[in-house]
């Protein structure tokens, strides 16, 4: 059932569904500024994000996403966008298959610190049980 909500572009109300982002005027434009950004690179085929940026008007990321969806590829142009943490080009997500391994990798050996921190912790407290605290002193 769709829900209705403000269109991100324009801030229209619309009734959305799960395959609609913005309202239908909107679509309808990006759709038309999408097929001016495809025909542009299809006669250009070595330009750059920032050229088409400038020569089409489109957000670079419209372009982003539409390299990330191969619909450059569609027409036969390879276009790519720079990976954010290396700069190597890349043609989908945010990162190139090294930067992403070198990621997990990190991620895996902080998990891997973090569970033996918590083991050695566990000992610790494990020998600190009833038998380990001081009796009061018995009077004589």
């Amino acid at each position: 059932m769709p829900k209705l909500q403000n269109c991100p572009v324009c801030g229209k109300l619309f009734a959305a569904d799960s395959s609609q982002r913005m309202c239908r005027e909107c679509f309808i434009k990006e759709q038309e500024k999408e097929l001016e950004v495809t025909n542009y690179v299809r006669d250009h085929p070595k330009s750059k994000i920032p050229e088409i940026v400038e020569n089409t008007g489109a957000s670079e990321k419209m372009i982003k996403r539409m390299i990330a969806e191969g619909r450059f590829q569609q027409v036969g142009v390879n276009l790519s966008y720079p990976c954010e943490k290396c700069g190597k080009p890349i043609m989908s997500g945010k990162f190139c298959r090294e930067c992403m391994a070198e990621m997990q990798k990190d991620i895996q050996d902080t998990q891997s610190k973090l569970a033996a921190k918590k083991e050695a912790q566990d000992a610790a407290n494990r020998g600190h049980g009833m038998y380990s605290r001081e009796h009061p002193k018995v009077k004589k």
